[in-house]
């Protein structure tokens, strides 16, 4: 049965749902997984798929979600519109404060994958990047993932090209992967941390798209002028 009319401008409408879709059905798999499986189970399956190209791969990609990167990225779009450059930046501190939250009330304590195998004396030898500092608490959420999918997401909600939309959430599900991959969290902290930046990135986009100021659709040279 054909989709209805009405319904069909309304799918073509969404933005950002090169990203949006294919990165939902992502989560939902990884939400699923994380509760079937022990996060030590799906851990040790990840872990065992390791070469030294993946080893330097990783090691560059999760720079993607360091917040000095992200806020030179950032700082790019002031020359390109102002309003995505707030809404970016926005998407940015609002996850990146929430995280921090999450991190030191709630979920305070929480071990990532070597401390958490050292407490509970799992008897496997985790396969460690060389030349990787490894980090023992704050483990949920992710805050690279939270970041690259705050940006990243914040980013394909402005591209009118599917093709361009997808190949950001390509580039933020590869921080989530990487730090996985290199033994900084667990699959549950960068799908945590996958939701909460959509989520905070979508909110500022609904929230700096109220204002109407004309300015706000200008690069910052404009301005100048």
């Amino acid at each position: 049965m054909a989709m209805p009319e009405n319904a069909q401008r309304g799918f073509r409408k969404i933005p950002g749902k090169g990203f949006l879709i294919p990165g939902t059905l992502i989560l939902v798999v990884a939400v699923i997984c994380s509760f079937i499986f022990s996060r030590e189970d799906t851990h040790i399956f990840i872990n065992r798929f390791h070469s030294p190209f993946m080893d330097a791969l990783m090691k560059g990609w999760t720079l993607l979600g360091d917040g000095t990167f992200i806020l030179i990225v950032i700082g790019l779009f002031l020359f390109v519109k102002l309003r995505l450059f707030f809404i970016l930046f926005a998407g940015y501190a609002v996850s990146g404060i929430a995280s921090q939250l999450l991190k030191r009330t709630i979920f305070n304590g929480m071990p990532r994958p070597g401390k958490y195998f050292e407490i509970h004396n799992i008897d496997h030898d985790l396969y460690l990047v060389p030349g990787v500092d490894i980090h023992s608490w704050h483990a949920f959420p992710s805050g690279h993932t939270v970041t690259a999918f705050a940006v990243f997401f914040g980013i394909s909600l402005f591209l009118r090209s599917e093709i361009l939309q997808f190949a950001c959430l390509v580039l933020a599900a590869g921080v989530g992967y990487s730090r996985v991959y290199l033994s900084q969290h667990f699959l549950m902290d960068v799908t945590g941390g996958a939701i909460l930046g959509m989520v905070m990135a979508y909110l500022c986009f609904r929230w700096i798209t109220i204002y109407k100021n004309e300015w706000m659709d200008k690069p910052v040279t404009r301005l100048c002028k």
